[in-house]
């Protein structure tokens, strides 16, 4: 039978090495067995001591591995996106020339990879905000409001990757001095607020020209002057392209020039509209609701320059002054005898004279001869 007491052969090895072989051989053949298990005991907890040193090593690991991977997950774009309210702003950012730069890239404090837990925490934060907001009574309007409370892109954030004295990258012919414009304004977003974020249906050369008339202008009071020369070469096409002959601009201009005028008037003076349109344009703020209406003045002399813009029927009108005309039954002239034999003919005189009736009514009309 093999002795109980005879240290493994690791233990022996180890006294070999450290003491000779002679040492070694009188520990494994000791009679009364005490230094063999006290050998034992010592390789028995020194494997416990490894055992528990491997299992922290690799728990720390893992920690480190499964936060370093909900960093990058959570840093992805789809994720901000997978939250409905964020639709318009993710469709901007894959129409900027960002689309390979992540959000929090830009829209967080650049933190070295070990801070993954403040990192991950701050983000956490951030859910939780608008999670509430998305819950609470006003919704979306409560998420795009936290929006809001985002800092501010910082200049340090742009110079993890650009250089103030970076040449113009730009393809639409534009002059600029960018290291000059760079110590002047002292700020990247005062120039690049649009960069990551621009409006997808807004035409890319007026968007950012826009903000270039932020402090450029065709006025004695601009910071800098606005005239096309000062920024662009001779050879540029001072037409944009939304507005070539064979678009649709001609038409659906007015609807841009209302919604957001400013535009126009970086190439346009205020006669230019007058030019064609033979009337100021957007409308004086009294032309609709004024005592008396300017337009119902002005359309008495000049109905001529209305039909321009709007259709020569009397529906369009019929639209604001006629309050009871319902155009499923049929234009104002077809309808207004069953609403005045409904409602009286009062209202009628609110515009109209009562002789202003006698030129349909009084109209002769041929007999039948039988």
């Amino acid at each position: 039978m093999s002795n109980p007491n005879k240290p493994p052969f690791a233990a022996y090895r180890l006294l070999d090495a450290l003491f000779g072989r002679s040492v070694a051989s009188a520990w494994s053949t000791a009679s009364d067995g005490v230094p063999v298990r006290w050998v034992a005991d010592m390789n028995l907890r020194s494997h416990k001591v490894v055992r528990v040193a491997l299992i922290i090593v690799a728990s720390v690991v893992a920690f480190v591995a499964l936060g370093l991977l909900l960093t990058r997950v959570t840093a992805s774009p789809r994720v901000c996106g997978s939250c409905h309210e964020m639709n318009a702003a993710l469709a901007s950012w894959r129409a900027s020339g960002h689309t390979q730069v992540r959000c929090p890239q830009c829209h967080e404090k650049p933190r070295p990879w070990y801070q993954f837990p403040q990192t991950l925490a701050v983000r956490s934060a951030m859910l939780t905000r608008d999670v509430r907001a998305h819950w609470s009574a006003d919704g979306a309007k409560a998420v795009m409001a936290s929006y809001d409370t985002t800092p501010t892109i910082t200049d340090s954030t742009c110079l993890q990757c650009h250089g103030t004295s970076r040449k113009i990258s730009m393809r639409f012919g534009t002059l600029i001095d960018h290291e000059e414009h760079a110590k002047r304004n002292k700020s990247c977003v005062s120039c690049h607020l649009w960069t990551a974020h621009p409006d997808p249906n807004a035409e890319r050369p007026m968007l950012l020209m826009e903000r270039c008339f932020t402090c450029h202008g065709r006025t004695a009071s601009a910071k800098a002057p606005g005239t096309c020369d000062v920024c662009h070469p001779k050879s540029f096409n001072l037409r944009p392209a939304s507005h070539k002959p064979t678009s649709k601009w001609l038409k659906e201009h007015g609807k841009a020039a209302q919604s957001k005028g400013q535009p126009c008037a970086m190439c346009h003076d205020k006669g230019f509209c007058t030019g064609c349109h033979g009337v100021d344009m957007p409308h004086p703020a009294n032309w609709a609701k004024g005592s008396p209406p300017v337009h119902s003045q002005f359309a008495k002399t000049n109905r001529a320059v209305c039909t321009r813009c709007h259709p020569d029927k009397p529906n369009f009108c019929t639209m604001c002054h006629h309050k009871a005309w319902d155009p499923a039954r049929g234009p104002w002239i077809s309808v207004h005898p069953a609403v005045v034999a409904e409602s009286g003919a009062a209202f009628c005189m609110d515009c109209h004279q009562p002789v202003y009736c006698f030129t349909c009514h009084l109209r002769g009309t041929p007999e039948r001869v039988p």
